[in-house]
C-alpha cells in the first residue's frame, strides 16, 4: 500500500487491462438489465395468472347462477296431502 491517493494497479493501467475492465463492466450491466427484465416478465406472468383465475372463477359463478337461478327467500315447499279417488295424493302448493 502506498500513501498516494491516485494509485492504480499495473494491470488496469495498461491498454489490455482497460479492455478487460470494460468487458467486465458490460457483463455486469447486462446481467443487471437481464435481471430487471426477468423480474418484470415474472411479475407480469403472475398478474396474468391471477387475473385469469379471477375471470374463470367469476365465469363459473355466473354460469352456476344462470343454471341454478336466484332464489330469493325460498323456504321449504309446503306439501298438502289430500284424499283423491284412488287414495291419498300429495300436491305441492309452492313456497
Amino acid at each position: 500500500m502506498t500513501e498516494t491517493a491516485q494509485t492504480r494497479s499495473a494491470f488496469f493501467a495498461s491498454g489490455a487491462g482497460r479492455v478487460v475492465r470494460d468487458i467486465f463492466a458490460a457483463i455486469i450491466a447486462l446481467a443487471f438489465i437481464g435481471a430487471v427484465v426477468f423480474m418484470a416478465v415474472m411479475l407480469t406472468a403472475v398478474f396474468l395468472i391471477i387475473a385469469g383465475a379471477g375471470l374463470v372463477t367469476f365465469g363459473v359463478y355466473w354460469l352456476w347462477m344462470k343454471v341454478r337461478g336466484r332464489r330469493k327467500g325460498a323456504g321449504p315447499e309446503i306439501l298438502v296431502a289430500t284424499r283423491g279417488p284412488d287414495g291419498w295424493t300429495v300436491d305441492g302448493l309452492g313456497s
